[in-house]
Parts: structure tokens; sequence; C-alpha cells
């Protein structure tokens, strides 16, 4: 059964975006990556481990062996499917035929497009499926979609800033993120200068990108350059984040295949997608959540783990 809902109501519906005691299915279809990333971080990840995905790995033997033919030796990690929408059209299919007992199992799936394969799920009579599509906030929602940024973001701002965004930017998720990091780093005491705030804004995005180009070239340079920078676990953590987001894009590069015209950010990440092997992108990937949840919790030794991984690179 399909649910549309937007996403302050669904913040408000699902704090964890599942229900850690209702296992099965959840298919969510996600048009925008930046929502995309709050609600996959929210996941209870500390109480369930996710195996990660692709939805063209999601074939008919991929569903017998994670969920049809189990034996003892079998793994039961909860199975995440990104990019759902390139699963193979007769898997959804199959899985819903297949009368599987979840148990005490979860199986994600985020689409970023509405397709057959979506709409079978959300069609599907089974108790086990739930189908949630994000809607997206209307052109005279602005003030909603500021004030969910920031509880996504888990800040609150005075008006001078929310002002400021509603009146400076265009209202979509991305324009909004950005402002609330960039608030956060270069005015911890949330003092702000409207004066130079917008520079920020852009030079906080430039600087950004030219990180991602280094790690591009080597991530040796990259780590060197972040370990000259002094501790700044706010920054740390937006940068973190920022990573995540870049890696899952060279993971899963099909919506930047279909775009018409691609800028020379989209350029990157689709030559970063043939270079990089997908162990080594995992590999990063986990190390940036790790790099994360130190800089939120100002672990001590995160700069120790920083100079690890230059030394290894």
């Amino acid at each position: 059964m399909l649910s549309k809902i937007l996403p302050w109501d669904f913040l408000q519906k699902y704090p964890k975006t599942i229900d850690p005691k209702q296992f099965g299915i959840y298919s969510f279809l996600i048009d925008d990556a930046y929502l995309e990333r709050v609600i996959l971080d929210r996941l209870p990840r500390g109480d369930f481990k996710f195996s990660l995905y692709s939805g063209n790995e999601f074939t008919r033997d991929f569903i017998e062996e994670h969920f049809v033919n189990l034996s003892f030796f079998s793994e039961s990690d909860h199975i995440l499917i990104m990019n759902a929408e390139t699963i193979p059209a007769a898997s959804i299919e199959f899985l819903l035929e297949s009368q599987i007992d979840f148990g005490e199992r979860f199986l994600l799936f985020f689409f970023t497009k509405n397709n057959k394969q979506f709409g079978e799920l959300a069609k599907s009579k089974n108790t086990n499926v739930n189908a949630i599509e994000l809607e997206m906030p209307r052109f005279w929602e602005g003030a909603k979609l500021w004030q969910f940024a920031q509880k996504a973001r888990e800040v609150s701002f005075d008006g001078v800033v929310a002002r400021f965004a509603l009146e400076n930017l265009e209202h979509n998720f991305e324009s909004f993120f950005w402002l609330i990091d960039t608030v956060k780093i270069n005015f911890p005491n949330s003092v702000v200068d409207l004066k130079v705030l917008q520079d920020l804004v852009k030079k906080e995005r430039w600087d950004f990108f030219e990180l991602i180009d280094l790690f591009n070239r080597n991530p040796k340079l990259f780590f060197d350059e972040i370990l000259k920078k002094e501790m700044d676990y706010d920054w740390m953590r937006t940068m973190s984040a920022f990573m995540q987001t870049h890696l899952i894009k060279i993971l899963f590069p099909e919506d930047i295949k279909a775009k018409g015209k691609l800028s020379k950010y989209d350029q990157s990440v689709l030559d970063m997608s043939e270079k990089l092997n997908r162990e080594m992108v995992h590999y990063y990937l986990a190390f940036f959540s790790e790099l994360e949840i130190m800089s939120k919790s100002s672990d001590v030794f995160l700069v120790d783990r920083l100079r690890l991984e230059s030394q290894k690179t």
C-alpha cells in the first residue's frame, strides 16, 4: 500500500525512517539526493546492520540466496538497495510471489524515479510491504522546508538567518543545508554578520569541491590537506557527510548518466565511477561514516585516525 507524505510529516511519523519493530519491506521513492541523505542518515544503524547493494544486483539469484534458500551459514544482515529503479524487471514480481517470511529482517529499497518496479511494490497488498513516496514541498512552503532543514541538521537559528535563507536562496534542500552547515562552521556563537554570510556560503561550497578534486587525484593529498586545518568538529562532520554523499554518487551514477547536460562536477563523478573499484568506494564510505560519528562525539582520536589513513594511502 502506498503512502504519500511530505518530509516534515514523515520525520514526525518515522523519526528513525523505519519502524524498528515492524520488519519486512520498506520501499521509498525520493527524487532529491539531499532529502534521500536525511532519510538514510536516520536509519537505526546502531541497532541493525545493513548491507548495501545497487538495484541491478537485486536479481532472482540474489533473492534466492539471501531470502529463500537460507542455510545455517547464510548471512542474516538487513538489506539496503540503492538506485532501486535499476532492479531487473522480473525481480520484484518474483520477490512478491515467493511469500518470504522476513522474520526479524528488513529489506529497504530507495528509488529515485517512479517506475514499474516501484509501482508493483506500491500496489502490493502484502502486509510486509510498506511503500512510501516523499512528496516535494510546494513552492509556497519555503518556511516549512527551512524548519525541516533545521530539524534535520539538529539546529535552531533565529529569524535573521531564516529571513536570509528565505529571501536570498532558492527554496530547496541543497541551498538550505549548505547555509545551515556554513553558519554552524563560521558563526559558532550564532551571532551572524549578514554582510559576509552570502560570500561565506559561496566560499564554503568552493572549498569542498576543491577537496573533492584532491581526493579524485590522490586520497593522500586529500587527507594531508585536511590535516593542515585547525581541528573543527562541526566542519569535520559536515565534510564527512558531504564525502559520503559524493561517494554514493560515484557508486551509483545512474542519475547523473541520465542528465542531458553534465556539469564539471557531474563529469568528475562519472570519471571516478570508472576509475575506482567498488571495494575501495565501500571502504571510504565506511571510513567517512566512522569519521562523522567521531566528529559528532568530539573524539580526541579523530586526528590520529586521519593521520593513520594518510599513511595508508
